[in-house]
């Protein structure tokens, strides 16, 4: 917060304003602080400690208000491991309380004119249900899938002669298939019934003591829909308790099965990512209908129940086809409602030889049952051979984030792409608001550890131990914070040290701006310092030549370049058509680059712009905590916030600016906008970065404001000028960021590093 003053103040009048500011931020911390700590007392009394205390105060110095309550915040949820609102999405119920609820509603139903009509002539899901008593939970079943399923289908329902009011459903049920067997036909042999009756291109087989929650079918319909080799998806099934029944299975090579996270936490990292199976529990399958018809339905040698499905899943692999677990596809289970227990038990352990016997050769490349094997079985068969790699960074990388962050987006996407299995953990900034945002723009298939940060590393690295091959870790600081812990708890593993950039670069220009760093001596220092750390890799990635040469310089080994890559988006929009500047950038940090940037863009160079272009807007795009930046004279700025779409102000700006001070690293921000078709004017200091000729692909200025409003207010009035340096911008970015390249250069890293193991 002090970073307030970091900004030499303008004015007596703007000295009182930021005081202002800094004292009310001061008081909102403490308030903040205040009520977290009443929320949960007990958890605090174990926290506070002196030490804890001075990160505290030091942390008023440069973070808001926001960062400190949230890190405060997230101290109480490591240490209780889970909050109460999370605690509380699966709420556990009585199951004889449930029952009897359910109860009412259903003779509620049969006493009123009420009908279920499910007709629909052109169904693209066929729902297959079988029945067996407990007919107020086949209605609470089929009152979810009224209300959840949101595209075209079809019930098709089979009774096994129940004896209770499952009758009286029955007639009360309009536009449905119901097949009334005389006797008891059980589950296996009552699905295979159905067949002739499938319409849909996709057929769900779905437990009568299930209830479907939102989305659910939305959910594995898009699954199986996107990925071309997927011939069946399940999700995660819940029980009365909350926990979890299963989260995907897996087949030992025994034959015997376990679902993936039994009677644990379903809101756990583990359980929220898209894996390729063993197998999904037929309590909640969807499949598509050629194939299981092409199987020729369920295997009698598994009547009446159990096992069936697992056999079709296995089925399914063996002819190219996936087996998917959608985390966000959610069921609850009130599980072995219409069979006995110990009668089920009996059928496993029967079902489980006869499937052996069938599918031993198959079987051999599963694992055994044992608990150390089941974080690498949790994946189908015939994944065990992938490495195993786990990306540390800040935070979740999202693209819009800006700060490197992009850059990090395209590297875990080529590893996942490169097909490797990939974990994610944000180390300093662990909390996202939920799954949907955390997996906006990472791809669904990667296991993102969320809600652990540095403070619950030493306990993530424990407890997957010799589990990962390659350790990728990105930032000095986050070396600094787990390296050690790495090599400790995973001697095997190699460690990639991904510099993102030299950060004492920054520092050094930072402090040359202010006149506090005077002689080279220093400045050799704050390199080695930084530069220590790589000394813990075995393999050291530098952003580009430049930095790989200083760290080559200061004795780092086996260093290697890794920029990023981009796609060129031509812009149909043409100079006279466009208005206006564009700046986008993080400005949450007072300290950051891009924050002094744009306060001295904003307080020194755009009056001079606006004294011949009085009407030019200033767009500002990115996330902003900062206080300072919000202190700035509004007019001719618009501050838009953070965007996930850009193309809009791309095609309608005229310039992009990048007035930075102090810098490491590869200017991302320059090359996307390039990418993008808007020239960019940016001060020299970027220039080096880049190695772009100045007027020819970018226009540089030098480090004065002068210079820099001289720039804008030429290009911005020079047609032919602002049209040869889009031009050549595209060139140059489709010749230096090439994604087969950038593709085959971390296929290279991964590959010297595992095969080094």
């Amino acid at each position: 917060m002090l970073n307030h003053f970091y900004n030499k103040p303008r004015s007596k009048k703007n000295l009182f304003l930021r005081l202002i500011v800094f004292c009310g931020d001061l008081i909102n911390t403490f308030l903040k602080l205040i009520l977290i700590a009443f929320s949960s007392p007990i958890q605090t009394a174990k926290l506070i400690s002196f030490k804890k205390l001075i990160v505290l105060l030091k942390a008023i110095k440069y973070e808001s208000p926001q960062q400190i309550s949230e890190g405060f915040r997230r101290q109480l949820i490591n240490g209780n491991n889970i909050s109460s609102v999370l605690k509380n999405i699966y709420p556990p119920y009585d199951k004889k309380k449930y029952l009897e609820q359910k109860q009412k509603l259903f003779y509620d139903f049969l006493q009123s004119t009420s009908v279920l009509d499910f007709k629909n002539e052109n169904p693209v899901l066929s729902i297959i249900l079988v029945f067996y008593n407990k007919a107020e939970l086949s209605f609470a079943c089929l009152k979810s899938i009224q209300k959840y399923v949101d595209i075209s289908y079809e019930i098709i329902i089979i009774d096994n002669n129940s004896t209770d009011d499952t009758s009286n459903l029955l007639d009360k049920i309009k536009g449905a298939a119901i097949i009334r067997n005389s006797d008891n036909q059980h589950f296996n042999k009552a699905c295979n019934q159905a067949i002739p009756h499938i319409k849909g291109r996709y057929t769900l087989f779905l437990n009568n003591d299930t209830e479907l929650l939102e989305e659910s079918i939305r959910a594995v319909y898009q699954t199986i829909e996107t990925n071309k080799n997927c011939g069946a998806v399940g999700g995660k099934i819940i029980l009365p308790n909350g926990k979890l029944q299963e989260a995907g299975s897996i087949i030992w090579n025994d034959g015997s099965c376990l679902g993936y996270g039994r009677d644990q936490e379903p809101y756990l990292p583990e359980f929220n990512f898209k894996r390729a199976v063993d197998y999904c529990s037929g309590a909640f399958l969807l499949t598509k209908t050629n194939l299981f018809k092409k199987y020729g339905g369920f295997d009698s040698r598994f009547e009446p129940a159990y096992y069936e499905e697992t056999d079709y899943c296995l089925w399914l692999q063996e002819n190219g086809m996936e087996v998917i677990y959608d985390p966000k596809a959610v069921i609850r289970h009130f599980e072995f409602a219409s069979g006995l227990s110990q009668e089920a038990i009996k059928l496993h352990k029967k079902n489980q030889k006869i499937f052996f016997e069938k599918n031993k050769t198959k079987l051999r490349n599963h694992f055994a049952s044992d608990f150390s094997n089941i974080l690498n079985a949790r994946f189908s068969a015939s994944n065990h051979t992938k490495k195993k790699i786990l990306y540390i960074d800040d935070r979740v990388p999202h693209i819009n984030l800006g700060a490197g962050f992009p850059r990090s987006n395209s590297i875990i996407q080529c590893i996942k792409d490169l097909g490797f299995q990939l974990s994610i953990y944000p180390l300093n900034y662990p909390y996202e608001d939920n799954w949907d945002e955390v997996y906006r723009d990472i791809d669904p298939f990667i296991e993102v550890i969320k809600d652990s940060g540095v403070n619950g590393f030493k306990q993530f690295i424990k407890s997957r131990e010799n589990y990962f091959d390659i350790i990728w870790i990105s930032r000095p600081h986050n070396m600094q914070a787990v390296g050690k812990l790495v090599k400790e708890y995973a001697p095997n593993c190699k460690i990639i040290y991904d510099a993102e950039a030299i950060f004492a670069d920054r520092e050094i220009s930072k402090k040359y701006l202010k006149d506090s760093i005077t002689n080279k001596k220093k400045a050799q220092i704050l390199f080695q310092k930084e530069i220590r750390v790589s000394e813990m890799a075995d393999t050291t990635i530098a952003v580009c030549k430049t930095d790989a040469e200083k760290f080559e310089k200061y004795g780092a080994a086996n260093v290697c370049v890794l920029g990023h890559y981009l796609k060129t988006r031509k812009s149909n929009n043409n100079f006279e058509n466009r208005k206006g500047l564009l700046f986008v950038g993080n400005l949450d940090d007072e300290a950051s680059p891009n924050t002094d940037s744009i306060i001295w863009f904003s307080q020194e160079v755009l009056p001079k712009v606006k004294r011949s272009i009085p009407n030019i807007v200033l767009n500002i795009i990115g996330s902003c905590k900062s206080k300072n930046v919000r202190l700035l004279n509004s007019e001719g700025i618009l501050m838009l916030g953070q965007l996930n779409e850009l193309d809009e102000f791309y095609d309608n700006c005229r310039l992009f600016i990048a007035p930075t001070r102090f810098a490491a690293g590869i200017p991302y921000k320059i090359h996307e906008a390039a990418a993008n078709g808007l020239p960019v004017i940016a001060t020299d200091i970027l220039g080096k970065q880049l190695g772009w000729k100045n007027k020819e692909t970018i226009i540089l200025s030098e480090l004065n404001s002068e210079s820099f409003a001289d720039a804008i207010i030429k290009t911005y009035n020079d047609q032919e000028l602002w049209e040869r340096i889009q031009k050549n911008a595209y060139q140059e970015i489709e010749k230096e960021f090439s994604y087969s390249e950038y593709k085959d250069t971390i296929a290279d890293i991964l590959e010297t590093n595992y095969e080094n193991r």
